[in-house]
Parts: C-alpha cells; structure tokens; sequence
C-alpha cells in the first residue's frame, strides 16, 4: 500500500514540475507512468473477473480426531496471465488454514487438496475461498469470493468404555443401601426413616405407628432382575454447571461421554435417549440403529451449555418419560445437591439411576465433589467421579469405581 503511494505520488510531482516548466520529457514521462498504471488497474480487473472456482463438495460430517478432506480448483478464463493468485480459504473451522498462491497461464487452472484436522465438536463454514490477484508492478490488487459454502458438523469423539456399567454391581461387604431401590426384590428386608423423595407406596405404616416416626421399607436387590431395555443419557448443560477452560471444559468431558455411552449401548442393541436443557432444549426419544446414533451425536455435537433450567429441574419435568425398567445416566458436576430428590423418586418407580459426577475441583471450581459422592451413594445412587486430565474410560471402569469414592 505504502509503495503504491509512492508510484502514484512521483507522477503527480512530474506533472505539477511539467506544468510550471513546460519540459517536453516531463510531459513524455508523466504519460508513461499515468498509461502504465492505467494498464495495471485494468489487467488486475480483467485477471479477477476472468478466475473462476469449483469447491469438491467434502462430507456433511466428520467426528474429532478424523480429518476432512477438500478438493479446489482455479481456473484462468482469460487470454493473459495472472502473474500471482493468493486464495485464503474462508473457514471458522479451529486450528485450520488453507492459505495458497501461484500463478496461472492463459486458459490455464490449478487444483490442490487439503485435509482439515477435526479438533472441536461443533458446525461449521468450509469451502468457499477469498481470492486475491495483482497486477505485475503489485499496484492495484483485485478481491474477489469464489467458490461455494458448505456447512460441515464435526461430531463429538467417542470413546470405548467397555467396563462402564449402568446396572450396580455388589461389593463383597457392600451395604446393601448401594443396592439399587428399583432393583427391589418381592419382599421387604428391614425398615429405615423416611428420606425425601421415598415413595408412599413404600411407607411401613405398623412400624411408623409404633415409633411415632415415618419409616419405609427397604427391600433385598433381585439380582435376577438386572437388565433394561432402554437408557436415557441426561448431560447437565446448565449455564452455572460449566467449569474449565478451552477443550478442558465440564461441558466437553459431559459430551464426549454422554457420546461415547450412545454409542455404546447402540451398538449393544439397546435403545438409547437424550435430553438435555442448553442452548435450546434437546429430546432425542429412546430408538436404536446408527441412523438414531447420528441424530444423537448431531445433538451433542450443537449443545452448549448455556442453558436456565437446572438439573432437578429438568429431571422432574422429564420425570413421566423414565418407565420401571429403564436406565439413567446423569452426567454433572457436583454443586445441585436437589438433584437426590428426583433421582429417588425415579428409583423408588423401578428405574436405574447412575450418576457421573464430573469433579469440579480439578476444572478450577471449589465444589465439594467427595461430599456429594458420598451422599448421593447414601441416597442409594450409583456414583463414578471423572476429573480433568483422567483417562475416561479408566475413570467410568466399574470394576474400580467402588474403591475411588
């Protein structure tokens, strides 16, 4: 830009001496700068609107760690060269550039492919291409967009969690308050206060007369009993429930496992569901095949967690949704301690109820992830706790979760 100035100021000072001194070569060399610089324009003008692009159309979609692969080609429509081509791609792609230049005969084109590498979930722009040329002195560059847009979606990573289990599994010494309640076998083992979120049905009225005190019955798992048909995958996508960082984030690690568990149990055969509240609310009714895995993956792949509605919120008012037999994973960091009250209801009408406690502590918050470990699994709950930087399928392995809580 600077040396234009210069080339378009020097012909200027010609003109202005020319006019003052009357100098015939003057004159001869101001017309030569102002037809050379008038040659440049219009061969700059010409050589853009003589390009013409054509984007290969790339896969609608991609998951994290695969990459994308484009295809471009340019091509020179004109009789005269185009002594340099500097294309940018317009892209909002992360952590991708796709910045080339070179120079095209007459009638000539030139192609090249690229791979995006996918890093982040999400949607986004590919494709169409920020053209620059210039004329041989590089006085007077042209712009111009070519090519067309195509909107690409980057699914989550899955990962393989093959010792991740929904269903509880009896420790040697265990209390049987680990036990699921909606594992409850025909009869009743023992008695104990009534807590928040019990089922009247399960009240001891001869026990509770007697002591002056609401009590429940608690029954003996019926281990026979332990299978589900269907699973819902509930990841917390509350505003106040995100902690950490770039792609170290609360909200990252919930949908990367909420993806992984579709997964999962699809490929299991059984029929999978999604709710969560983010951005928008999201409701994905339990189905099985890979058609249905996209459309989850697609979901988690748009969700942020920018929603209102709390967790025990969202759970009460999903609460008609989660019939007897049937599976619930709850993936959250700690800090919504209501969320015992719906999860016990849940279990008291024969639900499975896990909870994966994303442990705020170690993505930079100071919430008390052991302390509502513990209570929940006193509420009779299912618990695994995943921190930042854990392997996860390490963290969701079933055969160590009892000894980490």
């Amino acid at each position: 830009m600077k040396i234009r100035r210069i080339v378009i100021i020097i012909p200027l000072i010609v003109l202005a001496l020319a006019l003052a001194g009357g100098f015939t070569w003057l004159w001869r060399f101001f017309i030569l700068a102002a037809v050379v610089m008038l040659l440049s324009y219009i061969w700059s003008r010409l050589s853009i609107r003589a390009l013409d692009a054509q984007v290969g159309k790339p896969s609608e979609r991609c998951q994290v760690g695969e990459s994308l692969e484009e295809e471009f080609w340019v091509l020179n429509n004109s009789r005269f060269p185009t002594p340099l081509v500097e294309i940018r791609e317009d892209t909002d792609m992360p952590g991708y550039r796709n910045d080339v230049s070179f120079s095209l005969s007459p009638h000539s084109s030139h192609s090249w492919r690229t791979m995006a590498g996918c890093r982040r979930r999400g949607q986004y722009r590919v494709g169409g291409l920020n053209v620059k040329v210039t004329d041989p002195l590089g006085l007077f560059p042209a712009e111009k967009h070519l090519g067309q847009h195509y909107e690409v979606v980057v699914y989550p990573e899955t990962l393989e969690l093959p010792f991740f289990q929904a269903l509880p599994r009896q420790e040697p010494g265990q209390s049987p308050r680990h036990w699921m309640a909606s594992e409850a076998g025909p009869s009743a083992a023992r008695v104990r206060d009534y807590t928040s979120g019990d089922s009247l049905q399960h009240i001891h009225w001869h026990t509770t007369a007697h002591t002056g005190r609401l009590m429940v019955k608690e029954f003996e798992p019926d281990r026979s009993s332990y299978s589900f048909k269907n699973i819902w995958i509930i990841p917390d996508m509350h505003r106040a429930s995100r902690w950490g960082e770039g792609d170290e984030t609360t909200e990252e690690y919930a949908i990367t496992i909420a993806a992984s568990l579709a997964k999962k149990y699809i490929a299991s055969g059984k029929q999978v569901g999604l709710i969560a509240a983010g951005d928008r609310s999201y409701l994905c009714l339990p189905e099985t095949g890979d058609a249905h895995l996209h459309q989850i993956l697609l979901a988690l792949a748009l969700m942020k967690a920018e929603g209102d509605i709390p967790m025990d919120t969202l759970l009460t008012s999903q609460a008609e949704r989660f019939e007897a037999g049937s599976a619930v994973v709850v993936i959250m960091p700690p800090g919504n301690r209501e969320v015992a009250v719906p999860l016990r209801r849940a279990m008291n009408y024969g639900v499975i109820v896990t909870v994966i406690l994303l442990d705020s502590l170690s993505f930079g918050a100071e919430t008390d992830t052991e302390g509502m470990a513990r209570s929940l699994i006193t509420a009779g709950l299912h618990v695994y706790i995943m921190r930042r930087g854990s392997e996860i399928s390490r963290a969701l392995d079933s055969r160590l979760n009892f000894s980490r809580v």
